[in-house]
């Protein structure tokens, strides 16, 4: 009766892991088809300045802000249930931004589907947690990266094949109905799988470096992701198939480095390994701040990428430090310390690339990593 038992238990568990798979797979390449294309719509379409796309920025990460105190609203619906409907108002959202002509309506529909993309990225990462075996965290959250990546790639290649005769439109009216076909892949995820009676919000004072972590690693993301982008585009004028191609390229170095990275961080321990990631990372934006070459950019725009593999040590060292009931509500308050920076590093980098140019507020982020660095080689685990 025991073995039968856990034989059901086994099966259940790899049932929730498909599901769960076939969901990262449809999000991740819904998502993709927006992201690749947005720089290039907002510059061509919208004709969007600097220091608007900053603002734009800005706005849409507030929903991020407000993540601990959406999902303490929600504490009525278990993580795979909450998963579901974050991927539908993120599909809705996103595939609204078909309908925008001017920079109200862009922010607008854009702030619509933030809402619900926040929740799936906080979401995502405690069910792969609850889906790894004990001290092997890394390796799963690696593989499920993986799976993403390919998501990713898949994407990718979809916008470059539909680059010179598919509109901007269509790819957006595509992505927002793959989120959607994620959120119904979610609904099949067992409610087991939910943290029972977990905390509406929290915030622990033993938690308090990896809140510092998190924030940090949240400006350094913003100005690379919001401005690294936007100024192949705007002042080196890449064009979509480029844009494509470069993240293609990206893709395809990530789906070999994130389950390595999994590998890595279980072996060597959150500490070296993110010790390395912020040396690096200051050099490379010093790098992006400097470099006329637009090649040398490209280069250092996929070394970037290919490093965010590395972030995962940050969500594999709360798994260490608290108990399984305080990881997603952690998780979630993170993601709201996280985007103190996203409101504000946006907005404050637009300006200054407005006022004093681009390469300003790459200077900025260097710095922002050197803090990083300090502040990671603080981390001490628990035996």
């Amino acid at each position: 009766m025991r073995e039968l038992r856990m034989r059901l238990e086994k099966a259940a568990a790899n049932r929730d892991l498909l599901f769960f798979i076939c969901t990262v797979f449809a999000a991740s390449f819904g998502f993709t088809l927006y992201e690749t294309s947005f720089s290039n719509f907002a510059v061509q379409r919208i004709h969007i300045r600097p220091d608007q796309y900053g603002l734009l920025e800005s706005l849409r990460e507030v929903p991020g802000f407000l993540t601990a105190f959406v999902m303490g609203l929600l504490v009525f619906l278990s993580e795979p249930r909450l998963a579901g409907v974050a991927l539908a108002v993120g599909g809705l959202g996103i595939a609204a931004l078909s309908r925008a002509h001017s920079f109200p309506q862009l922010v607008l529909f854009s702030v619509i589907w933030s809402f619900g993309l926040h929740l799936w990225f906080t979401v995502s990462p405690s069910l792969t947690l609850k889906l790894a075996r004990e001290r092997a965290e890394g390796r799963r959250m690696g593989q499920i990266s993986a799976i993403g990546s390919v998501a990713v790639l898949s994407g990718i290649a979809l916008v470059r094949l539909l680059s010179r005769f598919a509109p901007y439109e269509a790819l957006f009216i595509a992505s927002g109905s793959c989120l959607l076909v994620a959120a119904l892949f979610s609904s099949f995820i067992s409610n087991k799988l939910g943290t029972p009676d977990r905390p509406k919000m929290l915030f622990r004072r033993q938690y308090f470096l990896y809140y510092i972590l998190v924030f940090l690693d949240g400006c350094r993301r913003q100005v690379f992701g919001t401005f690294a982008m936007f100024a192949l585009v705007r002042e080196f004028n890449t064009g979509l198939a480029q844009i494509a191609n470069l993240r293609f390229l990206n893709t395809v170095a990530v789906i070999g480095a994130a389950p390595l990275a999994g590998l890595w961080i279980d072996r060597v321990g959150e500490r070296r390994v993110l010790c390395f990631n912020y040396l690096v990372l200051s050099v490379l934006f010093l790098g992006y701040a400097f470099t006329p070459w637009v090649s040398v950019l490209y280069v250092l725009y996929f070394l970037d990428n290919v490093l965010f593999v590395c972030s995962m040590a940050l969500t594999t060292y709360l798994k260490r430090i608290a108990p399984p009931e305080d990881v997603t509500p952690s998780l979630s308050m993170a993601t709201t310390i996280n985007h103190i920076a996203a409101v504000t590093v946006p907005l404050v980098g637009g300006y200054l690339w407005q006022a004093f140019g681009y390469r300003v507020p790459f200077l900025v982020g260097s710095g922002m990593v050197v803090l990083s660095l300090a502040a990671a080689l603080q981390i001490k685990l628990p035996k």
